[in-house]
């Protein structure tokens, strides 16, 4: 069986704490205890395989920065056991370790020394790191001249031209510009192809989604959660978003399910409203409410939450024929209807959708706040009400899934439905398989 190169088990973290800096100095005089004792980490016990990325997740104090620390070796856990296998690189910090007086060029030197390399490997790689960061008409002038981003171009260049077999990163891929971010995801990228084992903090969810192999969500220094990065990135969103008494549900409840199917409206009626017709009421909205509604596609993907004082019933694509469909054809029009009940009246809310692909990257998303369409009207309680956005297929040909969210003025969310529907977009030959939207090009000419 392979080794893992990070194997934790138990792990706990207790830090004293005292209220005042001579309360330190009064317990040491009189042995009495004046400290309290804070507990960052409880039984975290996970390994990370070799050639995985694993990303960490939490709320601020969650104990992901003290976890890594750990794991790097620059803190000492209370209990428990830490491995690891292989040489390790660690940004716990943008410019640990790098001196303030000291210039680039002697920066790079001592962060290399400090990572274990000798002083002639770090002058076979010098012109890499400076390349890599793009610094070389300001490697001689001190660090601290150096805005923040970069000295984050050049603590990210030295970190990762070690080839460590553990790259160790805290909070790191979101500082910088577009350009070197995008330089940052590529060599990420490399690594896992070389075999290299990562293990990163982000906030991004998009970021865990798209790098990591596997995500670990921290709360209150324990594991609530570990799995799939699509599952666990919708379980921190609820965290962040999520009423308090809901936040507090899911913290109690990890793997919290979404609910079965909401009751039936057949005997309910109501109105129907199409944004593409700017929130005219349909004269025939009561008789399409009284309709049932096709069935939203409901699998282990979905998880909701929300006050749910109004609830998204159903989710479905209709075509302009007002037919229900889940295969649809590339560039062509469709709309999204969402169906409301109300269970009190409302004053007016908004409501939106994102589209995300099969591994959760995020494609596109909509609301009537951003759009300037909203809040909708108010429902009356018991009322249902018909959502209908209109849209352009834009799509490569693939599965996606629908997040629908209703929220109030202030973003508190009624009901948020992540991926409650799936749909297709037919295979489309003209362009590349690996696609993900379709540009619709048209070939002009061209030039002599």
């Amino acid at each position: 069986m392979t080794q893992p190169a990070i194997s934790l088990r138990s792990l706990n973290k207790v830090y004293r704490v005292w209220n005042h800096p001579r309360d330190l100095l009064l317990e040491g005089l009189t042995g009495r205890a004046r400290h309290y004792e804070f507990q960052a980490l409880t039984d975290i016990s996970f390994d990370v395989p070799k050639g995985s990325v694993v990303g960490l997740l939490g709320r601020n104090g969650a104990g992901k920065s003290t976890l890594l620390r750990i794991v790097a070796g620059t803190l000492d856990a209370s209990s428990g056991h830490v491995r690891t296998d292989g040489r390790i690189a660690a940004i716990l910090e943008l410019g640990t370790g790098f001196h303030p007086d000291y210039t680039g060029r002697e920066n790079v030197f001592l962060g290399g020394l400090c990572l274990g390399l000798p002083r002639r490997e770090i002058e076979r790689r010098f012109d890499e790191i400076v390349d890599f960061a793009e610094l070389r008409d300001f490697i001689d002038h001190p660090f601290r001249t150096y805005s923040s981003g970069m000295q984050a171009r050049l603590t990210f260049a030295v970190a990762t031209c070690v080839d460590p077999d553990i790259l160790i990163i805290d909070e790191a891929l979101g500082v910088g510009d577009a350009r070197f971010q995008l330089k940052s995801f590529d060599r990420i990228r490399q690594f896992k192809e070389r075999g290299k084992s990562i293990l990163l903090v982000s906030h991004n969810i998009a970021q865990i989604v798209a790098i990591c192999d596997r995500a670990i969500l921290l709360e209150q220094g324990r594991v609530l959660e570990d799995g799939d990065p699509n599952t666990v990135g919708k379980i921190y969103h609820e965290l962040l978003f999520a009423p308090p008494k809901r936040r507090e549900e899911s913290a109690a409840a990890p793997s919290l399910q979404s609910e079965d199917a909401v009751d039936a409206v057949r005997d309910t009626k109501g109105t129907e409203l199409d944004l593409d017709a700017g929130f005219t009421e349909a004269a025939s909205s009561e008789t399409r409410v009284d309709k049932a509604a096709p069935s939203s596609h409901q699998d282990t993907r979905e998880r909701r939450y929300g006050l749910r004082e109004i609830e998204i019933t159903d989710v479905w694509i209709e075509n302009n024929d007002k037919c229900p469909v889940k295969l649809l054809q590339s560039l062509e029009t469709y709309r999204l209807v969402l169906r409301l009940r109300a269970k009190r009246s409302t004053v007016g809310v908004n409501v939106g959708f994102l589209v995300r692909d099969g591994r959760g990257n995020e494609v596109f998303g909509w609301d009537t706040a951003s759009g300037h369409s909203g809040p909708i009207p108010p429902i009356e309680a018991g009322q249902l009400r018909e959502i209908r956005i209109a849209f352009r297929a834009n799509l490569s040909s693939g599965n996606f899934f629908i997040t629908a969210a209703v929220a109030n003025p202030d973003s508190t969310k009624q009901d948020v439905r992540f991926d409650c529907m799936e749909f297709v977009v037919a295979p489309t030959p003209s362009i590349f398989s690996s696609s993900v939207v379709n540009l619709d090009v048209r070939m002009l000419g061209a030039a002599v």
